[in-house]
């Protein structure tokens, strides 16, 4: 008669292999270049049972935890490295950045971006990376709704739109005050839309803005713009922001991009918004859907400091290198300006 296997005891100690933890982390990394982040993430939390502060450990889970799409779990993790002074900041810091944005908590964003900026010894391409992430939360913080709703104000209804004082601000400022013009608008103020989006020195995005709050409150079926030195006439239909045409680029980096890396393309996504905001509605030169998923693809890999996945972009999305390189030169005449 065989004997019964004994149960083991809860409390009793856990016998260690001979390199467990190497084991461990080199099947969980083998897990998540095939993309099955569920079983990884299982084998770094035994990472972590061993040892609660097990840097690879932590790491490995937060990753794996974005990519499921647990945002809470993978920014507990994340908070958890960065108070142990992890030797990986920048690229936990990213990671940090990463989940707050999936999260839409661009105040929490940005109050970490300005922590970061004050460190010591930062690289300039940190710099440059931080300078654009304020400036893209910033943007999301003031972007008006796209919806068109019903909530126009009758006519006669007084204006109290501080238009001297939404020109008079620099740009950051006119971020703060746009949203409460946008709100306050009546037809009365056209006259003062029209003069502001006609006026050179106005920055581009804050005119896309105002152009949305026109649209939404149904103030005007058309109305004039002046950017980038020439006057387009903007038409709110369909079409308003480059709507199908963003649509399709955005298809395009997910259909590409999704199965290889969901993060890079949900921050391309997010970086082909912000430059539409301000570049519309000049036309998209090349007019390629690909070329332009491409090279929003290559921002975002810079942005995540991915050089080498950015330079594989044209023959990943089967586009010609010199039309590649146009919408590359384009998209840094409108954002490096912004930025700065």
């Amino acid at each position: 008669m065989k004997k019964r296997e004994k149960k083991p005891v809860p409390g009793n100690k856990i016998i260690l292999f001979p390199d467990l933890e190497a084991r461990l982390l080199d099947k969980a990394t083998g897990l998540v270049t095939e993309k099955k982040y569920k079983e990884a993430r299982s084998l770094f939390g035994k990472m972590l049972e061993l040892d609660r502060e097990n840097m690879k450990g932590l790491y490995g889970w937060a990753v794996c935890s974005v990519e499921l799409g647990d945002y809470s779990l993978a920014e507990e993790a994340v908070r958890q490295l960065l108070s142990i002074n992890t030797p990986y900041y920048n690229d936990v810091f990213r990671l940090y950045l990463t989940i707050l944005i999936e999260k839409k908590d661009y105040r929490q964003a940005l109050s970490e971006i300005r922590r970061a900026s004050g460190r010591k010894g930062l690289p300039p391409e940190s710099r440059a990376f931080l300078r654009q992430m304020k400036k893209f939360c910033e943007l999301r913080l003031r972007e008006p709704s796209r919806e068109t709703g019903n909530r126009a104000e009758p006519e006669q209804t007084a204006s109290r739109a501080d238009w001297k004082r939404l020109e008079a601000a620099d740009p950051k400022q006119q971020l703060l005050l746009i949203h409460d013009v946008g709100d306050r608008l009546t037809k009365r103020d056209l006259p003062q839309v029209e003069a502001f989006l006609l006026d050179e020195r106005q920055n581009p995005e804050i005119k896309t803005m105002l152009l949305c709050a026109v649209r939404e409150k149904q103030l005007a079926g058309q109305i004039d713009v002046r950017k980038f030195g020439k006057v387009y006439h903007v038409v709110f239909d369909s079409e308003f922001l480059h709507k199908g045409f963003t649509d399709r680029v955005e298809r395009q980096i997910r259909q590409v991009l999704n199965s290889q890396n969901p993060t890079l393309a949900d921050l391309a996504v997010d970086m082909e918004r912000f430059f539409m905001m301000t570049v519309y509605p000049k036309p998209m030169v090349p007019s390629s859907v690909s070329v332009w998923a491409a090279a929003f693809s290559a921002q975002a890999a810079h942005a995540g400091q991915m050089s080498e996945q950015a330079e594989d972009m044209p023959e990943l999305f089967d586009v010609r290198t010199d039309a590649f390189e146009a919408a590359c030169r384009e998209i840094a005449a409108v954002t490096d300006d912004e930025i700065r």
